[in-house]
């Protein structure tokens, strides 16, 4: 049943599940100091938690042939158990498998429920900008909770959170349960290697941008407490800027995938790019922590609309996005660790200067999406 609400509770869910997968980033100065980790150990744990993307196209066949709803509802709460417990984590092997299964979890969330969100939005932009919406508005969240958290229970108060994910999945069981429609595929969805083929050409550009635009995302997503701990500011202050950013980011993935249906989803693509290339310089080489927060949380972010939305116009869009968000968490996860190599080698500073390079390479990548990979499957899509 096409509707805002259940497009509204889908992203209520996007918020649950995320909340616990984004603890990682505001915790991880304590972590560092807690087991005694270098830089490069410490971008390894975010790595780990992403290799589940490598399954994707195997975990979108699987879960195409079930009820999207029920990974849905399950996986919030199996997501926030793996993730509130690696703040009791006694060591850093046992902190890598939490992040591993946790990773699991989060991969079959990020497969199934846009395409719960298809059979229910209105519109295509908008149910994915709202779903999105979800996700950010947690990396908002997130970095606060964390922080109370810590603050009044210690680092292994973080478990102590979790209560919220069961009352988050039995309130979508009482909801889900009773919305109509067709949640398994209209169609037969091809194998991973076959439907890499047949889409290889946009999957290289995609590949491409994302590789490039990843540098920026995660210097600020993942690393940016780290950075502002490093260069003197306290882990409170660190923590609000992330939560400050990542509430512009909620704007930017908000507005995407609308400006995407309105005036093209390339166009916005290119633009978005834009305003990160011109606001990173103001954080790295002018200082400012505030104002180019703003700006580069609105652009940074608003790919992940974009691209779900191109997608899902598709036949095949459940093994399509298999693929897609395979490589959505798989090339991050390779940049994260990438980050952290370099960060130990030349400083973090410094990386922080070669992710505004990369960024701008990135913009090549997005002028080199034709019109043809918009047009698949007799699907007219703007760009």
């Amino acid at each position: 049943m096409k509707s805002k609400f259940n497009v509204f509770l889908l992203s209520f869910a996007h918020l649950t599940h995320d909340i616990y997968t984004s603890f990682l980033a505001p915790v991880l100065p304590l972590l560092i100091q807690k087991l005694g980790i270098s830089v490069t150990e410490a971008s390894l744990l975010d790595v780990v938690r992403r290799i589940p993307a490598l399954f994707n196209p195997y975990l979108g066949l699987m879960v195409s042939k079930k009820d999207l709803r029920i990974f849905t509802i399950l996986t919030p709460v199996t997501t926030a158990v793996f993730m509130s417990l690696i703040g009791i984590a006694p060591n850093y092997i046992i902190l890598l498998i939490l992040l591993f299964l946790a990773g699991i979890s989060a991969q079959i969330f990020h497969i199934a429920t846009p395409g719960i969100v298809k059979e229910v939005t209105p519109k295509m932009g908008f149910g994915m900008s709202m779903f999105m919406v979800g996700g950010e508005l947690a990396r908002t969240i997130a970095p606060l909770i964390a922080t109370a958290a810590i603050s009044i229970w210690g680092l292994e108060g973080l478990l102590k959170t979790v209560f919220f994910a069961f009352f988050a999945s039995a309130f979508l069981w009482w909801k889900l349960k009773d919305i109509k429609g067709n949640f398994k595929p209209k169609t037969k969805q091809k194998a991973d290697f076959k439907i890499f083929i047949e889409y290889k050409k946009f999957f290289l550009i995609i590949s491409g941008f994302i590789f490039f635009q990843s540098f920026a995302k995660i210097f600020f997503a993942f690393y940016l407490p780290l950075y502002l701990t490093h260069i003197g500011e306290s882990l409170n202050k660190a923590n609000i800027s992330l939560a400050f950013f990542q509430f512009f980011a909620i704007v930017g993935t908000f507005l995407a995938g609308n400006i995407g249906d309105k005036f093209g989803y390339k166009k916005t693509l290119i633009f978005s790019t834009l305003i990160a290339i011109i606001s990173m310089p103001l954080f790295i080489y002018f200082k400012l922590i505030y104002l180019p927060l703003v700006f580069l949380g609105l652009s940074l972010f608003s790919t992940g609309p974009v691209m779900l939305s191109i997608i899902h116009h598709q036949k095949n869009s459940t093994a399509l996005n298999g693929v897609y968000m395979m490589l959505a968490f798989l090339i991050p996860a390779v940049v994260t660790f990438l980050i952290g190599v370099f960060s130990d080698l030349i400083g973090l500073e410094r990386v922080g200067i070669l992710s505004f390079m990369f960024l701008i390479i990135s913009l090549i990548f997005a002028y080199k999406i034709k019109r043809k990979f918009f047009t698949l499957n007799n699907v007219k899509v703007k760009i």
